[in-house]
């Protein structure tokens, strides 16, 4: 089965409807009351793509095994096991459970008080210099927590027009996300020569990020893959 696929078929199994009024696993809507149908459906797909990485991971560790005892040999290597406990940090969906109310506000929906509400939130002061990319699509928000304070990451994405040169007469810009600097970007040619590279560092940045006497409710993050 595929994600797409597969998501509809567990919510059969565990959410209450009118056309669905008894499913196998009712006491679902009990433990989770008003549970977001995208925080939901996100916790399905998930689950199921670790489900499904652990089953082929362990396909190829009885494969290695099998030809590691058919040639004699002997196979020490331990199996690879289901982890059931994940960090994993939901995305907030727009009309679902965010709401941008203008350039500097917003509201996104938690879970507070026994109860799912909305909340308003307000942007940090240098989330408003979006170094040029106001006309660019904002993607949903996503959750992340960063020692013990939490964010909410925005993408931005624009079409690009790709020059018509020659592959082999090409060069890119790889942009590779680091930690102690917030990127290094290098130009690199078709064999894979780095022609020059940029530290990108941000000091300004991440002052506003750990300083502890600031209690940012958000930051924002551009990411660039590649160019050419």
């Amino acid at each position: 089965m595929t994600t797409k696929s597969i998501v509809p078929e567990v919510e059969k199994l565990i959410y209450t409807t009118k056309s669905n009024p008894s499913p196998k696993y009712r006491e679902f809507n009990a433990r989770f009351y008003k549970f977001p149908s995208y925080f939901r459906r996100s916790a399905i797909a998930s689950a199921f793509g670790k489900v499904k990485s652990y089953r082929s991971n362990y396909r190829n560790w009885k494969e290695e095994e099998a030809i590691a005892l058919s040639e004699g040999k002997k196979f020490t290597k331990n199996p690879p096991s289901l982890q059931l406990k994940h960090k994993e940090f939901p995305v907030f969906y727009r009309g679902n459970m965010f709401e941008r109310a203008s350039d500097t506000t917003a509201q996104i929906k938690i879970f507070h008080k026994n109860d799912w509400v909305w909340i308003n939130i307000k942007f940090k002061e240098q989330d408003l210099y979006k170094r040029g990319v106001w006309e660019w699509k904002e993607n949903n928000p996503k959750l992340v927590k960063v020692g013990k304070k939490y964010f909410l990451n925005f993408s931005y994405q624009s079409k690009v027009t790709l020059n018509k040169i020659k592959i082999n007469d090409q060069k890119i810009c790889a942009v590779d996300f680091g930690i102690n600097n917030s990127a290094v970007c290098s130009i690199i040619d078709v064999n894979g020569t780095v022609l020059a590279r940029q530290f990108v560092n941000q000091p300004k940045e991440k002052t506003g990020l750990y300083d502890d006497e600031q209690t940012p409710q958000s930051t924002t993050v551009f990411r660039v893959d590649c160019c050419t």
